[in-house]
């Protein structure tokens, strides 16, 4: 959760603020407080861009002769000669003209890098396009600076002067070498901002000095809470989510006419980076100006589908968290579930492969991850602790399988996708709300509010379950499946 509110001013206020070494080598002092927060966010920057040259990157090895690429080498963005990261202290020490930056702004640019390098690598992966760069100045001038009021030099402290404004207090302090004459050691930034709406308790503020806006980065605020609920939850391809009170949740898809006009815009790309390709021109985004309207478009209509997906995740994950105290998932390897065969060579046909069954499975694989299992454990644990919940993750195996009111397994009563039919019993069932059921068995028995019916040791059937290991490992004699841990 972020507040933006907009800057009205910036005021200095104490002793100059030294800005480094000029080109004859005396030092630079300054008390104009548009160039200090200039000066600000190009150490941010700096120290931000010298955190992401250490990165990997692929680049190809290309024959002398012949001029092909024959392997790929894994460098560091910054070249195969960048020195290793220095710390902070380091980097003030090398960079005489950051050695007055304040320590909250300089060591929150390893934990923002880190951040972004991931999820920048996360949206290639899904979306394409290349790896993250560096930062530019030409692209906007900002940092960010750690809240810490209660250090000696107190930094990103808002101080409320009236019914709609307030101050955020930035202090620093200039090294003891390199102090003006006659002057004092601490500096004050005072940026004034105007309020709509108290603020709330936050960890860090964003200054984005191009449109003079800052952000508070709020804590997250424990959710009211209406009812003492316990519920399971089993994750599906055909419904995200349903519950053990068979209630189904199902995420917004984007329509047949989205769908079609991203496959258009997919292959209008590919075509302009032929065209480019055989003009002689580079393969990038920015090659030429139709393909980055057409990547422009192609964004903007990926990007509506994307904040629709997630504006669903938060508001069932919301109504999830109030109405429930305990909330049971099972724990599923989506990475391993998703994993794509490794392909295997064909021992008839020297240099060719066999068929492993890859494009089967890339359906189910695009249809896991639209779904965002991921996404919607992280958002239910974080919004469970905030308001005193508990989300209990369980054994994920055989509780397809598993008959909820005899608790017998067996792999025949699983009639279909959405019919399960227990084979011992006769119980009839939808196989997901049955799953549900399970699942919520398993976490109360695991936290001691109820008794499992029959699930810790399920009754085999040799004719018909799936066939147990009698590996030293399992407990239970159960196998282990690729992305379900054994129970």
């Amino acid at each position: 959760m972020s507040q933006k509110v907009r800057i009205d001013g910036v005021r200095h206020d104490g002793a100059s603020v030294f800005l480094g070494i000029d080109r004859c080598g005396n030092p630079c002092w300054t008390r104009n407080s548009e160039r200090i927060m200039v000066w600000l966010c190009d150490g941010w920057r700096s120290r931000f861009n010298q955190c992401r040259e250490q990165r990997p990157r692929f680049t190809p090895v290309k024959d002398n002769v012949t001029g092909e690429v024959i392997d790929w080498a894994e460098e560091p963005l910054g070249g195969p000669n960048v020195s290793p990261l220095m710390s902070d202290s380091q980097a003030r020490t090398s960079c005489l003209w950051m050695a007055g930056i304040p320590s909250a702004i300089l060591a929150s640019t390893n934990r923002i890098e880190n951040a972004e390098w991931f999820a920048g690598l996360k949206r290639k992966k899904t979306l394409g396009g290349r790896i993250p760069g560096f930062k530019s100045r030409h692209r906007g001038l900002g940092f960010v600076c750690w809240y810490t009021p209660s250090k000696g030099c107190h930094n990103a402290v808002f101080h409320k002067t009236g019914r709609k404004s307030g101050v955020v207090v930035i202090t620093g302090m200039n090294p003891s070498r390199w102090r003006k004459p006659g002057d004092k050691a601490r500096w004050r930034i005072i940026i004034h901002v105007r309020t709509s709406r108290p603020i709330r308790p936050y960890t860090s503020i964003h200054v984005d000095w191009t449109h003079r806006s800052l952000v508070f980065v709020n804590t997250p605020s424990p959710l009211p809470r209406s009812g003492d609920g316990a519920i399971g939850l089993d994750r599906g391809c055909v419904h995200t989510l349903t519950s053990s009170d068979g209630t189904f949740m199902d995420m917004p898809k984007p329509s047949k006419a989205e769908l079609k006009r991203l496959k258009y815009l997919q292959r209008r790309m590919a075509r302009q980076d032929r065209v480019n390709e055989a003009r002689g021109g580079r393969t990038a985004k920015f090659a030429s100006k139709r393909r980055q309207r057409t990547l422009t478009e192609f964004n903007a209509l990926q990007g509506r589908i994307v904040r629709r997906r997630n504006d669903w995740i938060e508001k069932t994950t919301t109504t999830l968290a109030r109405e429930n105290i305990l909330i049971a998932m099972e724990d599923l390897d989506i990475q391993a579930m998703t994993r794509k065969p490794k392909p295997k060579p064909d021992p008839a046909k020297p240099g060719q492969y066999l068929h492993n069954g890859a494009k089967a499975k890339a359906g189910l694989d695009r249809s896991i991850l639209s779904n965002c299992w991921g996404r919607i454990s992280k958002r239910l644990q974080d919004k469970m602790a905030a308001n005193g919940g508990r989300l209990v993750i369980v054994p994920a195996a055989y509780t397809s399988q598993t008959c909820h009111k005899c608790g017998y397994v067996a792999k025949g009563n699983r009639e279909s996708q959405a019919v399960f039919h227990c084979v011992e019993c006769g119980y009839r069932a939808n196989a997901d709300v049955n799953a549900a059921e399970n699942i919520l068995s398993r976490a109360l028995a695991k936290t001691g509010g109820d008794t499992a019916l029959d699930v810790e040791e399920p009754h085999w059937r040799p004719d018909e379950a799936s066939t147990p290991s009698t590996s030293i490992g399992s407990s239970l004699g159960v196998r282990s499946v690729k992305g379900i841990p054994r129970l």
